[in-house]
């Protein structure tokens, strides 16, 4: 039998240079020593994109640029010798057995193309491991499924301890979607509310001229097609011609609209939040004060851009759920997801079987609720959860679930 190990150099390199896909690199590099050492670098895979950047400005004073990082939501298995464990500690002729828990992890690259391991809600949380490398984790014994995947343009982690605390990272940069259309794009939102799109071969982005009624406040790509919603619901595609097609008619409510895909279906969350206070940014300071009116702090920080800022601080205090009639063009309410759980991340949202992570129940939103860090409430790495059916807001830490993103699960030997 050959010894996979002793391949060319040149061959694996040449081998690695050829996968298009996160996926395939790790497993490529779990084979071996020598095949992870043939690797090639870790990429982006937008071939058609440069690897910096601006922001999207209306100003033509916008000279500094900034990375692209794509990240990669993956569920991960135990493998299948240790899928189950029999406990016998309190009574062994019962022969119990106990489902070990998955792990849900992001993984992508940092700003200096070094691989990390992310918060999978977050932009900027890095997590980090108490062990020293070298450490081997093979992922050709593990069962990956991809969830879905994040573009993130900016200096990542940040120089700030809290993520919310870094101006141009988490507020001057909103989440960015990938599509082709005849070329390599990127869709984003402009911090105007307005949509701008970043072609392949292009130098700066493009704001779309027309001001909306209601800023955007989410983008996805449903089908091959790039979606855009506003605050009041109401959902546009967008054309090659930067032309806005109707996708469905507005459903007013709540405070934020959110697009995830669900199982073939787009679905609308509509986020109720509460008011806390305000994080007023200034070019001018990087000073923190407290509010005469509020126990709240408020934080000042430099932007590029000459004008301030003042950024809401929010709450989120329930959901509401509706699945898209395209043939209707209109949002229809959802009473009952199933055994559908919908997770509400920085730059991605995705969706996730209830059986797929060892929960008897799914019909639940998990979501980030601490922008602002310890000024807020929040438990563990700040992720809370929905429940449709009791209209309530409970802890993750509560809940059977609660080890589902950190600290690793016993059986990966990384705890």
């Amino acid at each position: 039998m050959a010894d996979w190990s002793k391949l060319p150099k040149e061959l694996l390199q040449l081998i690695s240079e050829k996968l298009n896909c996160e996926f395939h690199e790790l497993r490529f590099r779990s084979v071996c020593s020598s095949w992870r050492s043939s690797s090639i670098p870790p990429k982006n895979h937008l071939l058609n994109l440069p690897s910096r950047f601006p922001y999207p400005s209306e100003s033509n004073n916008n000279t500094s640029t900034y990375p692209i990082s794509k990240r990669t939501i993956f569920l991960i298995n135990p493998p299948p010798n240790q899928q189950q464990q029999t406990l016998n500690l309190i009574n062994p002729s019962l022969n119990q057995q106990q489902t070990l828990n998955p792990w849900l992890i992001k993984i992508g690259l940092d700003s200096r193309g070094r691989i990390s391991l992310w918060n999978p809600l977050s932009r900027d949380k890095q997590l980090r491991l108490r062990f020293q490398l070298p450490h081997h984790f093979d992922f050709n014994e593990l069962s990956l499924f991809k969830l879905g995947h994040e573009f993130v343009i900016g200096e990542f982690p940040s120089v700030y301890p809290n993520e919310s605390y870094s101006t141009e990272n988490s507020h001057f940069m909103k989440k960015v979607v990938a599509y082709e259309q005849g070329c390599s794009v990127l869709l984003t939102i402009h911090i105007s509310g307005k949509l701008a799109i970043f072609r392949s071969g292009h130098q700066e982005w493009i704001i779309m001229p027309e001001m909306p009624p209601n800023p955007y406040t989410d983008v996805c790509v449903f089908n091959g097609r790039p979606i855009a919603v506003d605050s009041s619901g109401r959902t546009v595609v967008v054309g090659p011609d930067l032309s806005l097609d109707l996708v469905a008619e507005a459903v007013f409510g709540g405070d934020t609209k959110i697009l995830v895909e669900s199982d073939g279906e787009l679905l609308l969350v509509d986020k109720y939040s509460e008011h806390l206070g305000e994080v007023r940014q200034s070019r001018q300071s990087r000073q923190f004060g407290r509010s005469e009116q509020s126990e709240l702090l408020l934080f000042t920080f430099g932007a590029d851009d000459e004008s301030d800022y003042e950024i809401e601080i929010e709450r989120a205090v329930r959901f509401v759920v509706f699945r898209l009639d395209e043939n209707e063009k209109k949002w229809v309410k959802l009473t009952n997801l199933g055994d559908r759980v919908l997770f509400l991340g920085k730059d991605c949202a995705f969706s996730v079987k209830a059986s797929d992570l060892c929960m008897e129940n799914g019909n639940c939103v998990i979501f980030r609720n601490d922008d602002y860090g310890g000024y807020l409430r929040s438990t563990g790495l700040g992720i809370d959860v929905f429940c449709l059916d009791k209209q309530q807001i409970l802890p993750l830490s509560g809940l059977p679930c609660s080890n589902l993103f950190w600290p690793p699960p016993q059986w990966t030997g990384l705890d």
